[in-house]
Order: C-alpha cells, then sequence, then structure tokens
C-alpha cells in the first residue's frame, strides 16, 4: 500500500472506481432512454399515406387500420389533389384537409390527422373523385394484433444498455479476479 496519499491498485480503490463507473453507465442508459422514448400518451404513432404516388390518381395505402391515438400524415407527391372526409363516425371531427372541396394542394404538402375515435373513415380527392382516387381508415383498439402500443425503444438505447451490460460484467470480472487474488502489489519486491 502506499503512504504517500496516491491511489495504488488496491481492492478498495478498485472497487470504489467500478462502483462509480457502473453508476454512471447505469444513470446514462436510462438517460437515453428517457430522452429518445417518444411518447407516452399510449397512441397508436404515426403512419404514413402518399397521395398521389408518382403522379398516380390515388393514395398510398388505400387502406389503413390503426389503433386509437394515432396520427396520419398524408404527403404529396403529386400535385392538385386534397383529403376530403366523406364519412366518419358520429363523434369524430374529422373534415380533412383545410378548404373542403375547393382547395387543393401540390408536391411538398403536408397534412396530418390525429385519429381518436373508434371506427370507420372514408375520404376522397375531389378532382380525382370519379378516376377513384379514394381511400379508407379504420380505426380500432384491436389494430395491430390487439397488443398494446408500448412505447418504443430506439435502437441506439439498446445498443447502450448492451454496450452497459458487457461493461458492468467485464467489471464485475476484475473485481472478483482481484478479491479472489489480491490486489495490492505495492510490496512486491520489497
Amino acid at each position: 500500500m502506499s503512504t504517500d496519499g496516491s491511489e495504488s491498485a488496491t481492492r478498495r480503490g478498485f472497487l470504489r472506481t467500478a462502483t462509480g463507473a457502473a453508476a454512471v453507465s447505469a444513470a446514462g442508459t436510462a438517460s437515453a432512454q428517457d430522452d429518445e422514448g417518444g411518447d407516452d400518451g399510449g397512441g397508436g404513432g404515426t403512419e404514413e399515406v402518399v397521395v398521389g404516388p408518382g403522379g398516380d390518381l390515388s393514395y398510398d395505402p388505400d387502406s389503413l387500420t390503426i389503433q386509437p391515438g394515432t396520427t396520419v400524415v398524408w404527403t404529396w407527391d403529386s400535385d392538385n389533389h386534397n383529403v376530403v372526409a366523406s364519412a366518419q363516425p358520429d363523434d369524430a371531427d374529422w373534415s380533412g384537409t383545410e378548404g373542403g372541396d375547393s382547395e387543393t394542394y401540390n408536391t411538398g404538402h403536408e397534412y396530418e390527422h390525429t385519429f381518436e375515435v373508434e371506427g370507420d373513415y372514408e375520404y376522397y380527392c375531389t378532382p380525382h373523385r370519379q378516376a377513384g382516387m379514394t381511400a379508407s381508415i379504420t380505426v380500432s383498439a384491436d389494430a395491430g394484433g390487439g397488443e398494446p402500443a408500448g412505447p418504443a425503444i430506439p435502437s441506439s438505447a439498446k445498443i447502450l444498455g448492451v454496450a452497459t451490460t458487457a461493461a458492468m460484467v467485464f467489471t464485475l470480472g476484475l473485481a472478483y479476479f482481484f478479491m479472489k487474488y489480491g490486489g495490492d502489489y505495492a510490496d512486491v519486491g520489497e
């Protein structure tokens, strides 16, 4: 053991350092999950519908089944389209894009709506309704196989968790080695 006040390679010093490192790693993992964990509101996430994909007179997909709380984002891939609600549950308040039948939008436009009320919704594009540009959305708590939608864990948090676990196992292995075989090498060679 060193008598000059400096820290030597002792079991106590090693364990103190290892404990601190493990605590910091665990805090880092929890922080990464909190920062990137997403919405805790219990919603169904986000779905995208492409409006006029590749210039086609259609919505892609033209049929969705989602959970309540899911936000649908429509993204325009061609010009002169809109989203107008034609049928929905009685207690829903969805009307589609602003301007109703009279307003159309062009490539790059985005519109979103969060569906809370369960039931069937139908919609169309006013200029292309006769060409069959219609679609539907079913909102059901049973969407996605009936499993509740939990918070998604981002892959970066998973990687950090695996790395932290590996570091902790390595640290515990070293701690075991030092505890079993000793670690005070200050007196060696005297």
